[in-house]
């Protein structure tokens, strides 16, 4: 579509947006574009409201740190997660606990919407929601990262980089965070000399005593009458609540996962809690739906997980 040099602002103002290419009518349009494929229970990428992308999940795809996953859904997200330890002095409040440690980096590679350098608001959100979701799973005992009870602990650090941001990043990294964990060899310690320094068995390495596998999940809700799983970057830009939902297995010796059960240990309600579509439900009844369908993504997630480390054993 041109616009003669003669064209006045007033024409240009009449122009029909909706007959303008989709990208064009997105930009300057998005919520009319949003609710039009609202509207038909169809969204933009092809998928129903509830419906979730494809998910990989790889781990050991690095090689220098200790443990290591590569988690995408769908062709947008992708994140890498990296652990790396060191001996530390514990606290003098906790002097048998060590430190499990996260951080999330959001580059300027993987979104336009984030700057290069110090985390921005956004990596702070997400790196402090990965450290409550970690702490809250109970997935790893900090006394069990203990070397000498006052003098010597085990760090863990979680480096979680994000390639290409499309969506649910902390869903993603949190995946990908709990598969390099499951992924993590320390090596064994065969005598303790400070507390910076011991002497380690280059030919035995020992896995963190994880307790669990735990799964985080977040739904949007747009104008409390659509509620959206897996949500795209676009969609979570417009999105006027959401709930967080995170699950762990009870039953962690179980391999078969259909008959895992999980347990919430994480429940976030943001905006308004009601919707009309995929159905009417208010306040308890939508939370219960939506804790059904992280079950179900529990169940699938736990075993691209389990699959992913075996393929490593």
């Amino acid at each position: 579509m041109s616009v003669s040099a003669g064209t006045s602002s007033s024409d240009m103002e009449k122009i029909d947006v909706a007959s303008a290419p989709v990208t064009i009518f997105k930009k300057l349009h998005p919520v009319e574009y949003l609710e039009r494929h609202l509207k038909e229970r169809i969204r933009e990428d092809g998928r129903t409201l509830d419906q979730l992308r494809s998910v990989s999940v790889a781990t050991g795809t690095l090689s220098q740190p200790f443990g290591s996953a590569l988690v995408r859904l769908g062709e947008g997200t992708l994140v890498t997660a990296s652990v790396t330890a060191r001996i530390a002095h514990p606290t003098l409040e906790r002097p048998n606990e060590g430190f499990l440690i996260p951080s999330v980096d959001l580059s300027s590679l993987c979104s336009p919407l984030y700057n290069a350098g110090p985390p921005e608001e956004e990596g702070q959100v997400l790196t402090h929601n990965l450290q409550m979701f970690l702490n809250n799973s109970g997935i790893l005992p900090r006394s069990a990262l203990c070397i000498e009870k006052g003098l010597a602990v085990w760090a863990i650090y979680v480096d979680v980089v994000c390639v290409s941001a499309e969506g649910s990043v902390l869903d993603a990294a949190a995946l990908a965070t709990v598969a390099a964990l499951h992924d993590c060899q320390l090596p064994r310690i065969d005598r303790f000399v400070n507390s910076s320094q011991a002497i380690f068995d280059p030919d035995t390495k020992e896995r963190l005593p994880l307790m669990n596998l735990p799964i985080f999940m977040t739904l949007g809700m747009y104008e409390s009458t659509y509620v959206l799983a897996d949500l795209t970057a676009f969609e979570e830009s417009l999105c006027t609540g959401s709930i967080q939902v995170g699950l762990v297995d009870v039953n962690n010796e179980v391999n078969d996962p259909d008959i895992a059960k999980y347990d919430v240990f994480w429940l976030k309600v943001l905006g308004p809690c009601t919707t009309k579509h995929p159905q009417p439900l208010e306040n308890e009844a939508l939370i219960e739906w939506c804790i059904e369908k992280a079950q179900k993504r529990a169940q699938k997630l736990r075993k691209l997980i389990k699959d992913a480390l075996q393929k490593r054993a």
